[in-house]
């Protein structure tokens, strides 16, 4: 089987997320968690942590909008568009309107997905769909037909793997910088102040 070129919404299907007629902000006694874009990190698969709870009362419909682990959230409003994998979500959860919400159909790897949307071919084509002069976005009915590749199964599993790896080295390399210049700052210090006390004395 080779590789098929594909319109997004082939692969997957794409849903708008809940458009909330105030700020959401966090409720003790809600039952749904929201994710917002300050839970995401671009290029990173997304994994829930605690500090990110931010549960809501059950909107109408909320079933609509829910989000589940193998989705895809794709940030479709401003200028800086991107898509993250959904790794790990307490249920029920749900994604705000600044985002569309990919549900991967049969033969499509979740992880290949976001990968996909992410590589330049696809943002170029994002970048001529912007419509909007505030805060620009992307219409859903254009988004769903951008063609993409569709390799078969096993390359898509292996592309995905890789792009974790990746993450996973980018990860680890921003550890080491930060973890370096944290010893840099404590050696300046030291040897600072036992200069400064050799003074003294």
């Amino acid at each position: 089987m080779s590789t098929k070129n594909v319109c997004i919404k082939d692969c997957a299907t794409v849903l708008p997320g809940y458009s909330a007629k105030t700020a959401l902000n966090h409720d003790p006694k809600g039952s749904v968690q929201v994710i917002t874009a300050q839970h995401l990190t671009r290029g990173e698969t997304y994994q829930y942590k605690q500090e990110h709870i931010m549960l809501i009362a059950p909107p109408r419909f909320h079933e609509k909008y829910l989000v589940e682990p193998g989705d895809t959230l794709f940030m479709s409003r401003g200028a800086n568009n991107y898509a993250v994998l959904i790794e790990s979500v307490p249920q029920p959860a749900i994604a705000p309107l600044t985002f569309f919400i990919l549900k991967p159909k049969s033969g499509v790897v979740p992880g290949y997905l976001a990968w996909c949307l992410n590589q330049e071919p696809v943002k170029a084509k994002l970048g001529e769909m912007r419509m909007g002069a505030g805060t620009p976005m992307i219409p859903r009915k254009e988004f769903g037909e951008i063609i993409i590749p569709l390799p078969p199964l096993a390359a898509q599993q292996r592309i995905a793997t890789l792009a974790e790896l990746q993450t996973k080295e980018k990860f680890l390399l921003k550890q080491l910088v930060e973890e370096t210049e944290r010893l840099h700052a404590i050696t300046g210090r030291q040897l600072l102040t036992n200069r400064i006390h050799g003074k003294q004395e």
